[in-house]
C-alpha cells in the first residue's frame, strides 16, 4: 500500500448581497493522511473521517477534493 494525503474543502455558494459576519457560512473541511490501494481509497477513507467529523449523512454536495501520493 501507497500513503496519501487527501483532502476534502465544501464549496460555498457566492451571494449577490455579501452577508454580515454572523450570517458567514462556516467552510468545512477534513484532511486524512494514511494508507490505501489507491487514490480512489484514499478518497474513501477522506469520506469516512468527514462522517466521523461531521456526522453521517452530512457530506458535501460540492466539494473540492485534493488526493496527494506521499510514496510507499
Amino acid at each position: 500500500m501507497a500513503r496519501y494525503e487527501a483532502t476534502i474543502m465544501e464549496t460555498v455558494r457566492h451571494m449577490e448581497v455579501p452577508a454580515p459576519p454572523e450570517q458567514t457560512a462556516e467552510v468545512r473541511s477534513v484532511a486524512w493522511t494514511g494508507e490505501a490501494a489507491d487514490q480512489g481509497g484514499a478518497q474513501q477513507a477522506a469520506y469516512a473521517a468527514w462522517d466521523e467529523k461531521y456526522g453521517a449523512g452530512q457530506r458535501p454536495t460540492q466539494a473540492i477534493v485534493k488526493v496527494t501520493p506521499l510514496g510507499s
